[in-house]
């Protein structure tokens, strides 16, 4: 990512707890890649909420068992806009999303009052905001800084931003690692039952115990309290064992920290990780109105609730300033 200007990294950096979580998809006239990186947006939708909510998790065990889908939080404040496109909306665009330009023919473009009323719905959530997108940092984030920047409009420099196909991986890829810490000590418990029971049996030496008489031991007052002290400590490692897995926010985050996943690209396992697949092996069942902007908000935003505290710690620990988002067709963004 380019630097960004140093006045906005230290507003960002003074600003680092996330207030509101901003969830926003796009649906564009064709792919950049197959258009020379012209792209226009059709239909624009975003979801806001406050982070606060993300309290716990739903996620249990691998991740993998099937809950129900989250009700929305009731506080959301939502947007929903489509423009006409300044070019042609390309046949698999229009049979994925339904939009072509004969039906947005009457729509307003996307001109400096429509970016202006964008802006003006994130000035008027609580700040610092963070924008939340599925395969965001490639995708969703360099168009919208290509169209504000064309138009000279600037984001606030607190605003920040943050991939929620990323962060769905990498936690997942966290919660496996804790699950297989979690049943080590069972097996091993196992080997050593096993052990001990293969041990053979030694018949005991009745006269010696006969002829010996029994002594208890004499502890001293330091022996006695180190004594209690030992097995005081034994009982906490055997409950904390047995306890789920500490869940603080400060402690999630810890998890994430030094990633830097903005700088760093990770291909994710082929389909796996697609909004329309994940969801329905998350809650099984299958997503409705796939590729419309509002439907597939709901499902990011159904997903993050899922995910729970540990979204909010990796977007606290992972998120970066938005003005560092290189826009589509820079020349900095080839390098």
């Amino acid at each position: 990512m380019a630097p960004s200007n140093s006045n906005d990294g230290e507003q960002y950096e003074d600003q680092h707890k996330i207030s509101t979580f901003a969830v926003l998809d796009l649906e564009t006239t064709n792919l950049p890649a197959n258009n020379n990186n012209r792209v226009g947006i059709t239909e624009l939708c975003i979801y806001a909420f406050e982070a606060a909510l993300l309290k716990q998790n739903s996620t249990k065990g691998s991740g993998e068992n099937k809950v129900p889908v989250p009700p929305l939080p009731r506080v959301v404040h939502k947007l929903n806009v489509l423009f006409q496109p300044s070019m042609m909306v390309h046949p698999d665009a229009e049979r994925f999303t339904g939009l072509n330009n004969y039906i947005l023919e009457r729509e307003s473009k996307l001109d400096e009052n429509s970016a202006q009323m964008i802006l003006n719905f994130l000035k008027h959530l609580p700040s610092p905001v963070c924008l939340v997108a599925h395969n965001g940092w490639h995708f969703d984030f360099p168009i919208v800084r290509k169209v504000f920047a064309k138009l000279n409009l600037e984001f606030s420099p607190t605003l920040s931003c943050v991939d929620s196909l990323r962060a769905f991986l990498e936690i997942d890829d966290k919660q496996s690692r804790e699950d297989g810490l979690m049943k080590l000590p069972q097996s091993l418990s196992v080997k050593v039952e096993e052990a001990e029971e293969a041990e053979p049996i030694k018949e005991p030496d009745w006269r010696m115990l006969n002829e010996t008489t029994p002594k208890r031991p004499i502890l001293t007052p330091t022996e006695a309290a180190s004594k209690r002290r030992q097995i005081s400590e034994s009982e906490d490692d055997e409950l904390e064992a047995s306890s789920p897995v500490k869940r603080t926010l400060s402690s999630r985050r810890q998890l994430f920290s030094g990633l830097q996943c903005a700088k760093k690209k990770r291909w994710p396992p082929r389909g796996k990780y697609n909004l329309g697949s994940l969801y329905e092996r998350k809650f099984n069942q299958p997503p409705t109105n796939a590729h419309q902007a509002e439907a597939d908000v709901a499902m990011v935003t159904a997903l993050i609730q899922h995910y729970g505290m540990d979204f909010r710690a990796f977007a606290e620990e992972q998120a970066i300033p938005f003005s560092q988002i290189i826009p589509l067709g820079s020349p900095d963004r080839r390098k």
